[in-house]
């Protein structure tokens, strides 16, 4: 998944939990943070496998599910200590967002479930080839953009597009969280 992706999905899991279950639109600062953690694993493992070469994929620590549940747990504890669980319930929903993500993604491509993802140090999907950090983003996104690109308006592109109006929708619905934020601070300011 791209980083747009893994923050959409990311968002509208912490949405539909903020108003079913505590029946409150996400705030900016947990909109915030669900932003940086459905980024985390990627943030972490990429550039250790891509500039750094201490793993070989870039499915590792960041994405184990060895590893997420203590980081997750740790986010919670130090929300908690600060008097603001719904910042670790924000960590933690877009934190395994991004797992789960990339665990479904290949799966709605018709390639199957790719549990290898979690799995590291077991297992990890196979490395690539492509050199280092640049390399890899660009040819990752030639590749995506070839894919969106070759046969006009596929289901995907489609579904790509119909996820982001919809994103874009429930962002709005929830009072465009961190938008509204600035605008009312930039108010504030003005005065």
């Amino acid at each position: 998944m791209w980083p747009w992706e893994h923050l959409a999905f990311g968002y509208v899991l912490y949405s539909l939990h903020a108003n079913a279950i505590r029946r409150e639109r996400p705030s900016g600062r947990e909109t915030i943070v669900v932003a940086v953690a459905s980024q985390l694993p990627d943030l972490v493992d990429k550039p250790l496998a891509w500039a750094v070469g201490f793993v070989e994929t870039g499915y590792a620590l960041g994405h184990s599910i060895f590893i997420a549940p203590i980081v997750c747990l740790a986010a919670a504890a130090l929300a908690t200590r600060r008097g603001e669980q719904s910042l670790g319930g924000a960590f933690t929903v877009g934190y395994l967002s991004h797992v789960a993500g990339d665990v479904l993604n290949p799966f709605f491509l018709g390639r199957g479930l790719e549990v290898r993802v979690l799995l590291w140090p077991i297992a990890s999907p196979p490395a690539d080839a492509h050199g280092g950090f640049l390399e890899h983003v660009l040819v990752y996104l030639a590749r995506h953009v070839a894919y969106l690109t070759a046969e006009g308006l596929t289901p995907y592109l489609a579904f790509q597009l119909g996820l982001a109006v919809a994103v874009a929708l429930l962002w709005l619905y929830d009072g465009a969280p961190v938008a509204s934020d600035l605008w009312r601070w930039l108010a504030r300011r003005a005065r």
